[in-house]
């Protein structure tokens, strides 16, 4: 073991029950937190129901979905984001990328977070600005973030954010498991039942929303 403060400290198993010590401060307890979803589809809403199972308190905006599912604490329109951002101590992106959502995080979104929050993005890389997001890090006007999605995929290898230390960088691969391949084939053959029997197919995109 490591004394935690120092050498002269007391090591941190003799302080007694009911002592908060250094390592417990490091620590984030998700149920005393509050997760914020920017779009509440599919992928959102399963994050959601993820967090609901932590304990945490959970809001989203979303432009489409009709009413908040069970347990999520308020479901807003995208035009009371900053609503989310202040209450949020993790923001995930979960949108797609369409021209309402392209550089819908920059430095004026990062300012309305709170200083100890972190934005995750496995949504689409055109939605933050990364110059922005740098500044934000920098200035510590958020505590940090992880990026599954960039601006330029691959991310430039003499990017500043590959040297930030409260930064988690992953190389669009979020969506992967080996349980995708199955669910893809799955939804095409039930798709291709439907349309043999005239009925509505699932997962119909709406080119005029872009998804």
């Amino acid at each position: 073991w490591a004394p935690v403060g120092g050498e002269d400290s007391r090591p941190d198993f003799a302080v007694g029950p009911g002592k908060v010590i250094e390592l417990d401060r490091r620590h984030l307890h998700l149920s005393d937190l509050t997760l914020g979803m920017v779009g509440l589809g599919q992928i959102g809403s399963e994050i959601a129901r993820r967090g609901l199972a932590f304990g945490m308190r959970v809001v989203a905006v979303d432009p489409l979905a009709g009413e908040a599912p069970a347990g999520v604490t308020a479901l807003w329109r995208p035009d009371q984001l900053r609503e989310l951002l202040g209450q949020s101590d993790f923001v995930v992106i979960a949108a797609p990328h369409t021209p309402e959502t392209v550089k819908m995080f920059r430095r004026a979104q990062f300012q309305a977070m709170r200083s100890t929050a972190y934005l995750i993005n496995i949504g689409r890389g055109v939605i933050v600005d990364l110059a922005d997001l740098v500044d934000a890090l920098r200035t510590g006007e958020i505590a940090g973030a992880g990026l599954d999605v960039f601006e330029t995929e691959p991310l430039p290898a003499d990017h500043p954010l590959w040297g930030m230390e409260n930064v988690i960088l992953t190389p669009h691969i979020a969506g992967y498991s080996p349980r995708i391949p199955e669910r893809h084939l799955a939804v095409l053959l039930d798709n291709v039942g439907r349309f043999s029997r005239g009925e509505p197919l699932r997962n119909v995109v709406n080119k005029a929303l872009w998804f």
